[in-house]
Order: structure tokens, then sequence, then C-alpha cells
């Protein structure tokens, strides 16, 4: 399971070492052996290590630029 999320205090990135501070954006996710899962481990990604492990991208909603942990999907506003 995704859950985009904000920050609320010093969360590090599982990837790439680095301390989220408060109101930064990451991705929680449930995974097992780099796969989304039910259960099992909880990784913590910043905003750039989802968007390099293809987990977030940007698309274009209504003439805006969105960020988006749900990539591929496409939602009907």
């Amino acid at each position: 399971m995704r859950q985009g999320c904000i920050s609320i205090g010093m969360i590090q990135c599982d990837n790439c070492k680095i301390f989220l501070p408060h109101g930064e954006r990451y991705l929680l996710i449930d995974e097992e052996d780099g796969t989304e899962t039910e259960g099992g481990k909880r990784s913590c990604y910043c905003l750039n290590c989802s968007l390099e492990k293809g987990y977030a991208e940007y698309r274009e909603e209504k003439n805006e630029r969105v960020l988006t942990f749900f990539p591929g999907e496409s939602y009907s506003i």
C-alpha cells in the first residue's frame, strides 16, 4: 500500500538516507523485496527517490502540473 505523507519531524529516507525536515513530502510504502505487498516491510522514500523508482510522477491536470504517488492510473476529477 502507498501513502503520500508530509513529514512532521525528522524522517529518514530508506534509499538515500537523507533526513526530511518538517513539511517535506515523502512516500510510505509497504514492500517486500522491492515489490508492493500487503504487510511486510515499511519503507520511506523522499520525493526524489520516489520519482527515480517510478513510485511518483508529475502530470498535467486542469492546466496545472501536479505530483501524484499513483503513476499510471487515471482519475476523473
